[in-house]
């Protein structure tokens, strides 16, 4: 059945049914089923992963795209997680990508404001942060160096991302300024940062007294505001 339908998404256009089934067996998974799932599909699943990775820097309108994306990033939360009975290199290949193509074609959304895009991205590259942090010797793959790159130079050094930061000094905060981009900035871009810099990267592009010298005193002021 799983193997039917990840053969039916080389057919053009897709059926949105393929996309509801795949939905609902992501989600049908619990932490007690998915291993051995896993290791049933793992070829399929594989290529599922990867034709993710390129469909997340193509703006889509189609509801049932995105809720099958947004169930695989939460069955990828539950892969990082996963303690015993499956091997580590299979839950490697799983959740990084395999070449800096897509990435590159995620970020040139980015760079267009793509909002629908870093929405669901930002969930993929917290996947990545989550594994890198139960697995720090990964914070040398060309991949997650690659990204972790673009996130110092792109985002946490630019002027949105001290704009983004002067929004939350303000003492009450309105739901309404996080949007897909902000969160993009503030909690993705973040947190893949902390976790990476944890590794202690040879060659990273910033250093620490730079990255202090350009945010350190707005965390400051956040944190005795909302501390």
């Amino acid at each position: 059945m799983f193997e039917q339908l990840i053969a039916s998404l080389n057919i053009s256009p897709i059926s949105n049914d393929v996309f509801h089934q795949l939905t609902s067996i992501l989600t049908q998974q619990t932490d007690d089923s998915i291993a051995s799932f896993i290791s049933q599909v793992f070829e399929p699943l594989l290529f599922l992963e990867q034709w993710a990775w390129q469909k997340l820097s193509q703006a889509s309108d189609q509801t049932y795209l995105r809720e099958m994306l947004h169930a695989l990033a939460s069955f990828n939360k539950q892969i990082v997680f996963i303690d015993d009975h499956m091997n580590h290199d299979d839950k490697f290949r799983l959740l990084i990508p395999d070449t800096l193509d897509s990435i590159n074609l995620i970020f040139e959304q980015f760079n267009n404001n793509q909002n629908s895009c870093m929405a669901a991205a930002s969930l993929w590259f917290d996947n990545l942060s989550y594994l890198i942090q139960e697995y720090p010797h990964l914070g040398r793959s060309p991949v997650i160096i690659h990204i972790n790159q673009y996130f110092g130079q792109r985002l946490l050094m630019s002027e949105a991302y001290e704009s983004y930061l002067s929004e939350l000094r303000q003492s009450q905060l309105s739901p309404s300024i996080f949007s897909a981009k902000q969160l993009l900035y503030i909690k993705t871009c973040s947190f893949s940062l902390n976790v990476y810099l944890h590794t202690k990267p040879k060659n990273f592009c910033l250093t620490i007294d730079e990255i202090l010298e350009k945010i350190g005193s707005h965390y400051l002021q956040i944190m005795e505001i909302h501390c």
